[in-house]
């Protein structure tokens, strides 16, 4: 029983604590983190490919996956502040799971592979709707 009590507690703790800093797992933030790591994984083996790879670069590539999360925890902690239900959160999921699958395009389309329109198609409209307004 006391090792699965320990697992058990572990896990019921990085639920805690995932509840706090991002607002729970919800299936936009699950497809982040999946998002995100296929772009992780992706861009890796195509360096690997060239001959670019590097641990610091991919060190790199780490910490902007981490920064990118401690974001989504910043827009979660406003959302709590100013009672908007979750509002800034889900907006910032959604441009980053953009920003992530436009990078996944662009690094498919570096090494060959045909993307099909209509996913660059939508790309380009939903990169559109999030640009700024001068």
């Amino acid at each position: 029983m006391g090792r699965d009590f320990g697992i058990f507690s572990f896990f019921a703790v990085v639920v805690s604590a995932a509840g706090f800093f991002f607002g729970g797992f919800q299936y936009s933030f699950l497809i982040l983190l999946s998002v995100m790591a296929i772009e992780f994984i992706s861009t890796s083996l195509k360096e690997s490919l060239l001959h670019q790879l590097s641990p610091k670069r991919l060190f790199a590539r780490l910490v902007k996956k981490i920064v990118t999360l401690a974001l989504v925890s910043v827009c979660h902690f406003f959302d709590q502040l100013l009672y908007t239900e979750g509002a800034i959160r889900n907006l910032a999921i959604m441009f980053y799971i953009l920003y992530e699958s436009v990078q996944i395009v662009i690094t498919a389309s570096s090494l060959g592979i045909p993307v099909p329109q209509v996913l660059v198609d939508l790309l380009d409209t939903l990169k559109n709707k999030f640009k700024r307004k001068p």
